[in-house]
């Protein structure tokens, strides 16, 4: 079964697909339209999105594209969010600058930065991306936002 995801692979959205469907192969699309265009052309058999969140409400942009789109919700799964502050090793906390994460996560974390008036919340289109991002380009002054599977991805 192949499934189409918003996102790298280490996001939450492909843990819970993973979790969903067990040996699934995973498509991972760098925006949520795309999921929902693969799905319309049968280019896969299903797509995981995250359509709301106890912290940050909906995900209106997901709910907008369910309504344009001729798909529908076939199942839910509760997935429970632990975020992770990841960096490279040896940066500290006090080194930060700026944080990335996809726009949902950053707003989830908004008392972080409130209590960290240093550092600015970068939106960026993933969580696990956020963390490669920083990874790849050695960025000793910046964080990504992630569950801890983005870290093995």
């Amino acid at each position: 079964m192949k499934i189409a995801i918003q996102g790298e692979a280490g996001s939450f959205s492909h843990e819970a697909a993973r979790r969903m469907a067990p040996g699934c192969t995973i498509v991972p699309c760098a925006r949520s339209a795309e999921v929902f265009d693969r799905v319309g052309r049968g280019s896969v058999d299903a797509a995981v999105i995250p359509i709301e969140n106890s912290l940050a409400g909906s995900v209106t942009e997901h709910f907008d594209l369910l309504l344009a789109r001729k798909v529908f919700i076939e199942r839910e799964f509760r997935l429970r969010i632990v975020h992770n502050l990841i960096v490279l090793p040896g940066v500290k906390r006090e080194d930060l600058r700026r944080v990335y994460s996809h726009p949902v996560a950053l707003e989830q974390c908004r008392d972080f930065f409130r209590r960290n008036r240093k550092v600015e919340p970068v939106p960026f289109y993933d969580t696990a991306g956020s963390v490669k991002h920083v990874v790849e380009n050695r960025l000793r002054d910046a964080a990504g936002i992630a569950g801890r599977q983005a870290v093995k991805a």
